[in-house]
């Protein structure tokens, strides 16, 4: 049922999630070993990369919960036509 196109979306929000927490430990520790961070997001940029994790990793939920309740109504279908 899914796609190789489908899996870019969970790959998508842990890459961005993983970003988010690069910056967030890369920040702590120049503050604590006072030096100056090769990647700063800064709090709107944080900000926008945690919530478009986010988005993709909602994205990738409901497209499984579709395809799910499509194989569980298919199989009803079946079921039912069985019966009669």
């Amino acid at each position: 049922m899914s796609t190789r196109a489908d899996f870019w979306y969970l790959v998508t929000a842990g890459s961005l999630f993983g970003l988010f927490v690069l910056d967030v430990l890369l920040g702590k520790a120049a503050l604590h070993y006072k030096f100056e961070p090769i990647l700063k997001l800064g709090d709107v940029g944080g900000f926008l990369t945690l919530l478009a994790a986010v988005i993709f990793f909602i994205i990738e939920v409901l497209r499984r919960e579709s395809e799910e309740t499509e194989l569980k109504t298919k199989s009803a279908k079946a079921a039912e036509e069985e019966n009669q």
